[in-house]
């Protein structure tokens, strides 16, 4: 090998070192500002999902019994989606019907069949309440109405916020989503609701919709039946998507994640394999310069 091509041999190493070490220096900062940004989150959702606790749990304090029994309870609550108050309706122009603080103080959501759900299901949780929504799907597996599943006692039984009532049955026994796929039965409970739509059936009810996911939805539900019997009772799996204050925390937990496996991936072929160490962030932005204006040239 000659000498010229020697020094070509040892600057093409030396390049692509440092181009090695360019690359490392930008997975440091990026692994860096993702456990910030992650941190940022986790802290962000923590003060939003108390700062939603503490009001929903004041203001269910002002409707619901106490120390009453779960049936107590959310006969109150019925009571008070029966007979609210005037409300602030402008704010209907602005409040999700999934935002928990908006859809108790706007009139124009608690008629609605999906937010008044939300509602009954986020003050039913303050109060102390276990609660699943519960939706109604048609022939083509879209949903065609939402309803919410109470525990009380031992049992679960469905109550229809939008429509303000308890599915019972003749001797006033409340029912559950089971009992109400008899049509005779379900016929004999509506007969007893002012109004109710016959539609509203419960041959076909979920807990989580999963064929509104694009591509993969509608394999999800028989693949999970298959490998996990039970999953969707086991878990209230509608419970994040009907709270936003939690949203961030899950975000925050796969950016921690993402940001520490990068943060130990740069470390160990740091450290490990080439021992090289990482620029200065000066030296970053100069090494950045140079990069773009040798591009640009």
């Amino acid at each position: 090998m000659s000498e010229h091509q020697s020094v070509s041999s040892y600057n093409g190493i030396a390049s692509g070192l440092e181009r090695y070490q360019y690359l490392t220096a930008i997975s440091h900062y990026l692994s860096g500002a993702l456990i910030v940004v992650g941190v940022a989150l986790f802290f962000y959702g923590a003060a939003w999902n108390y700062a939603t606790h503490r009001y929903l749990e004041g203001f269910s304090d002002a409707i619901i019994p106490l120390d009453g029994t779960a049936e107590q309870k959310s006969e109150a609550l019925l009571g008070w989606l029966r007979h609210t108050p005037d409300r602030l309706h402008g704010l209907a122009d602005h409040a999700s019907p999934r935002d928990p603080v908006g859809v108790v103080q706007d009139a124009r959501l608690l008629q609605v069949c999906g937010s008044a759900s939300n509602a009954f299901i986020n003050l039913a949780d303050a109060a102390g309440l276990k609660t699943r929504r519960l939706l109604l799907l048609g022939p083509s597996g879209g949903a065609k109405h939402v309803v919410v599943e109470v525990l009380w006692g031992n049992r679960w039984v469905v109550v229809d916020p939008s429509y303000r009532a308890v599915f019972r049955d003749a001797s006033g026994r409340p029912l559950g989503k089971e009992e109400l796929r008899n049509s005779l039965v379900f016929q004999d409970a509506t007969s007893r609701i002012p109004d109710y739509n016959p539609e509203y059936s419960f041959e076909h009810t979920v807990h989580l919709h999963l064929q509104r996911i694009p591509g993969v939805g509608p394999f999800l539900r028989p693949a999970l039946t298959l490998l996990f019997p039970r999953w969707e009772d086991s878990i209230d799996w509608g419970y994040l998507p009907e709270h936003p204050s939690l949203w961030p925390i899950v975000i925050s937990f796969v950016v921690l994640i993402f940001g520490f496996l990068l943060r130990a991936y740069v470390c160990h072929h740091t450290f490990e394999s080439t021992e090289a160490k990482t620029f200065g962030f000066r030296k970053l932005l100069r090494a950045t310069g140079k990069v773009l204006l040798h591009r640009s040239a």
